[in-house]
């Protein structure tokens, strides 16, 4: 079998329209991925220099971010780091993504939980009772910061990044 052969979809999946698609990569703040791909050297500095340790490489040697038990502080440190111009501190905002909840959070399952809101410093997440029989998480994009900090948290894996950057156009 080629090596390529089990990456390949299926001829039924891709008749179908069932194609799994990767998951976009999300780029550290202040930057993104058109500057990533035309500045970064992939010299290791913004990965060293993070106090969080969320910053990763991806297959490319270009980093992402990555919010396995971490979350993003938003402190400049990737930025300050970097010897080349992959990172615009200027910018208004560190980076416009923000968080939804999927359909597969325990609440709409009947199962109350609210960790996400908890932990949520900017409290972009609350919980809305209005909604029976145990709540539901809503999320206010306004204040959403996208740092991360709910996606550990969550017990379900809920929680999805979203990017306007990235957004998908339907199969």
């Amino acid at each position: 079998m080629p090596a390529h052969a089990s990456t390949a979809p299926s001829r039924r999946a891709f008749l179908t329209g069932k194609v799994a698609r990767p998951e976009p990569e999300f780029r550290p703040p202040w930057t993104d991925e058109a500057r990533v791909q035309a500045q970064c050297t992939g010299c290791n500095a913004c990965v060293e220099a993070c106090p969080q340790g969320i910053i990763e490489f991806d297959s490319h040697s270009r980093p992402r971010i990555s919010f396995h038990g971490g979350e993003c502080t938003f402190c400049g440190a990737c930025a300050e780091a970097c010897p080349q111009a992959v990172f615009d501190l200027a910018q208004p905002a560190p980076w416009p993504v923000t968080v939804e909840i999927t359909s597969s959070c325990l609440n709409a399952a009947g199962i109350a939980c609210q960790l996400c809101t908890d932990i949520c410093d900017p409290r972009a997440l609350r919980m809305d009772l209005s909604v029976r029989p145990v709540g539901a998480i809503q999320v206010d994009p306004g204040a959403c910061t996208g740092c991360g900090a709910c996606l550990s948290t969550c017990p379900n894996n809920a929680i999805a990044l979203c990017d306007p950057r990235q957004q998908r156009t339907p199969a």
